[in-house]
């Protein structure tokens, strides 16, 4: 068995050369493409935004009840990029997100178990600058096209968890730092000469994150955190508008 294992690998290596002076055309010519979607010392500016919001007056669900609070979400992504080449740039970018829960008051009832929670709240906020190199292919007449980007992004993270609005109560804080390299894709669409709309999604992703953190100005304690992944990230779906120059 191990014999006519090694054999099929000789054979396979034996038949690499002749594979390699194939012509393998398989009508791609990006290099060639004389459709303009960008032209070389163009700028793009733009970005993505997002606010979510609620409040809560004495709600219940399924076994919490007596819910008074509410949560927002706020999330701002500007980014900008320069055209060195026609379809071809190179960019950066800021994104920040704070997400901030206050629950005035809470109860959980199950059997003979009760919880209340009062005057709870948890602050959290990150950002992360990013640096990218984009490629543009249309498609027909360049009003509509994909293109592709390579990003890495470094930042950090701060969170807070009290249970009273006072900064001298004591709490748990966090602060942290991350970081990611990816591959994303994505198509746009210009509307008029200027403006379009675009929507991306990841592909290729690594990521790492560490955080220290303080419990009552007492016990301190660390995390650290790495992900990596080669497939379609919803999570990371993107809508953004931008102002072609």
């Amino acid at each position: 068995m191990n014999k006519r294992f090694f054999l099929t690998l000789l054979a396979c290596a034996a038949a690499l050369p002749a594979f390699a002076q194939m012509n393998c055309d398989r009508g791609y010519r990006l290099k060639d493409n004389p459709v303009k979607m960008v032209s070389k010392g163009g700028w793009m500016v733009g970005g993505t935004a997002g606010f979510t919001g609620s409040t809560s007056d004495n709600r219940q669900f399924l076994v919490v009840s007596g819910i008074n609070g509410r949560l927002y979400d706020i999330d701002v992504s500007p980014r900008f990029c320069y055209m060195f080449a026609d379809n071809m740039g190179v960019g950066g970018g800021f994104s920040y997100r704070r997400n901030f829960f206050n629950a005035a008051s809470a109860g959980l009832s199950f059997d003979s178990l009760n919880i209340n929670v009062r005057n709870y709240y948890l602050d959290n906020h990150s950002y992360l600058f990013s640096a990218f190199f984009r490629y543009y292919y249309p498609f027909g007449s360049g009003r509509f096209g994909a293109f592709a980007d390579a990003e890495l992004s470094l930042g950090g993270r701060q969170h807070r968890m009290m249970d009273n609005h006072s900064e001298n109560e004591k709490g748990t804080y966090g602060v942290g730092f991350q970081g990611a390299v990816g591959a994303y894709a994505g198509i746009l669409a210009f509307f008029t000469a200027h403006f379009a709309m675009d929507v991306r999604v990841g592909l290729l992703s690594l990521n790492y994150s560490s955080e220290k953190q303080i419990h009552n100005q007492v016990v301190q304690g660390s995390d650290r955190f790495a992900s990596g992944h080669f497939m379609v990230d919803l999570l990371s779906l993107r809508f953004g508008l931008y102002y072609y120059l």
